[in-house]
């Protein structure tokens, strides 16, 4: 498994009527053990993203040149269509204010907020695969595997099973000699159930501008206009969907009638190291919980996508990640 497996052919069939901004993705598990003593920070979302970045750019580079500008490859280039994603002329009306488009991968790294991990622990990260990325679920699958066994990321590790993290289902696994199965993909229930009061719990630091800038204290309609926000630019590059935000504005008008009714942030401070700007970039988010009440139940299929997809800025690095629970 991972070395050259047959390339996946996803259905991308609409999400369904009613659903407009959503499209179906596919969330996998990625389940790691550590071969030697593994040392990485806290939060570990810089640490993956570097390192899934530099390997695919060196499976995917036909130059070896240091930079990507100006390169004549970047619109057939593996690596720039997964994670470079430069806004080329003529593509995506809907990004015009923008140098990049978002990237059509969600990456999670482990949650495991421990500093040290002994040799023979296992650990776990996720990967949602957009359709764009459906295809080569197995080249970003191989990039964070030869970070592992490159030791140059706190200590080698191995990637040994990757599963489903819809169903639980084992797509492959690390010398099985098969390739990677199909992944059952995310859509929105056909009739979502009634919601009264919810909870997003951040297991990720959140980071959200209002009105331009960082919000210290945000509540649920913040929340919900940065999440519909992510998820047009979504639909309107990698999945399909119009780059008309009209269907945002009766999802908007719901939010307005809903109530928080309580919210506990706290910072967390972290940093990711940029080659670029030659230093540390302060990646300072929030993490907590809050509760919403109110007519939830159509905005819940987007809360629903949004616990894969993530909300607010540094998605990339994992950034945004909430569990979402219907209380009642």
């Amino acid at each position: 498994m991972l070395r050259n497996p047959p390339a996946l052919v996803f259905p991308l069939a609409p999400a369904g009527q009613g659903a407009a901004g959503l499209f179906p993705f596919a969330p996998l598990r990625l389940e790691f053990v550590a071969l030697e003593p593994f040392r990485a920070p806290a939060y570990k979302g810089g640490l993956f993203r570097s390192g899934l970045g530099l390997f695919l750019r060196g499976m995917a580079c036909a130059t070896g040149a240091a930079a990507c500008t100006g390169c004549p490859h970047l619109e057939r280039c593996l690596y720039a269509e997964l994670f470079e994603n430069p806004v080329l002329p003529g593509r995506h009306a809907v990004l015009r204010r923008y140098t990049h488009a978002p990237h059509p991968f969600v990456l999670l790294p482990p949650l495991d907020r421990r500093t040290f991990l002994p040799a023979g622990t296992r650990f776990e990260a996720g990967l949602t695969l957009l359709p764009p990325a459906m295809p080569h679920a197995a080249d970003l699958l191989e990039a964070l595997h030869r970070m592992g066994q490159s030791g140059s990321y706190g200590g080698r590790f191995e990637l040994r099973r990757v599963v489903s993290a819809l169903t639980g289902q084992e797509l492959g696994r690390l010398g099985s000699g098969q390739g990677l199965l199909e992944p059952p993909v995310w859509r929105p229930a056909a009739a979502p159930p009634a919601a009264g009061r919810v909870r997003l719990e951040f297991l990720t630091p959140v980071r959200l501008r209002t009105r331009g800038r960082y919000n210290p204290r945000p509540g649920f309609l913040a929340i919900l206009h940065a999440l519909l926000r992510r998820l047009h630019l979504l639909s309107a590059v990698h999945g399909g969907g119009s780059a008309d935000a009209a269907w945002m504005q009766p999802l908007l008008a719901a939010g307005d009638r809903i109530v928080t009714r309580r919210a506990e942030w706290e910072l967390f401070r972290w940093s990711r190291p940029s080659a670029r700007q030659q230093g540390d970039i302060p990646m300072d988010g929030l993490l907590g919980a809050l509760e919403a009440e109110g007519e939830l139940a159509p905005l819940l299929p987007y809360l629903e996508a949004g616990e894969w997809l993530h909300v607010g800025s540094g998605t990339s690095l994992g950034m945004g990640k909430y569990r979402l629970t219907v209380l009642g």
